[in-house]
């Protein structure tokens, strides 16, 4: 959180923020961060900043693989990257490992 506290500010800097309301992260399925972690280091990092009281939202980005013989999109987990249709273990990962600053809002 401290390094993406850095982003956020340093953005802010370049924006002549004077005051940030809202940041929004973005976590995948398959990142392995627990939200409620993220925002107790949030409420820890962002105190005595431009930052602090900010409203802290997290976006869950649900985990998805492409299959390479069929090529349909479909949902997968930590333990199941099997292609529904097809049957075969996909290594084609599109979403779920996610875990960057998506948006931040001030003035």
């Amino acid at each position: 959180m401290e390094s993406a506290m850095d982003i956020v500010l340093e953005k802010a800097k370049e924006h002549n923020f004077k005051n940030i309301h809202k940041i929004t992260i973005k976590i995948g399925e398959l990142s392995g961060v627990m939200s409620d972690a993220l925002v107790f280091a949030f409420n820890g990092v962002s105190k005595g900043t431009i930052a602090e009281g900010a409203e802290f939202l997290i976006e869950k980005v649900e985990a998805t693989a492409g299959c390479n013989d069929c090529g349909i999109i479909f949902p997968i987990d930590h333990f199941n990257k099997l292609c529904p249709s097809c049957n075969k273990f996909s290594t084609n990962i599109l979403s779920g490992y996610e875990l960057y600053v998506n948006t931040i809002e001030g003035e």
